[in-house]
């Protein structure tokens, strides 16, 4: 069984742009456009899809867009992600560990990863490039939450949706 999680689809203004700016910055594999996407909850391989679907209805309220309005960067696996705006995931994310009775080992930070770079060619343009990032709209959530699936390929990995709420 492939892992399962639940997540917002992300979409972004210019991603070309923003991969064009970072282009002699950093190196490493952006994420595709149709991969995109804002986690609420990992589930690996804990639960049986149907498990998930028995549970899972019950745990949502309508969703507003949310703005990914920065970047930023997780320094300990080198990952940029965008950030959304406000703090509607945190209490989601909250209400599905619960639900589930999963235990949170790390604090949740709600983003969408963009890329998992191996390389910063240049440090201080990078912190530049993120500074100029902050408190600009570059996109936005949507608002259906989705259970779904990793699915790894030689290529890399694709995620399949396995319901929508």
């Amino acid at each position: 069984m492939n892992p399962m999680f639940l997540a917002l689809r992300a979409y972004l203004n210019d991603y070309d742009k923003l991969k064009s700016d970072f282009k002699n910055i950093i190196e490493g594999r952006w994420t595709s456009g149709d991969n995109l996407h804002a986690t609420i909850c990992y589930f690996g391989n804990t639960y049986t899809v149907e498990e998930l679907l028995e549970k899972l209805p019950s745990a949502f309220k309508k969703l507003e867009p949310l703005t990914l309005d920065s970047l930023e960067y997780f320094s300990h696996n080198n990952i940029l992600y965008a950030k959304p705006r406000g703090y509607a995931l945190d209490a989601l994310q909250s209400s599905i560990c619960d639900l589930f009775s999963l235990e949170q080992t790390k604090a949740f930070t709600p983003h969408v990863t963009l890329m998992r770079m191996k390389k910063i060619n240049d440090k201080r343009a990078f912190a530049e490039l993120l500074k100029s990032y902050k408190n600009r709209e570059i996109g936005t959530t949507g608002i259906t939450v989705e259970l779904m699936q990793s699915n790894f390929y030689p290529s890399g990995v694709k995620y399949e949706t396995i319901k929508k709420f």
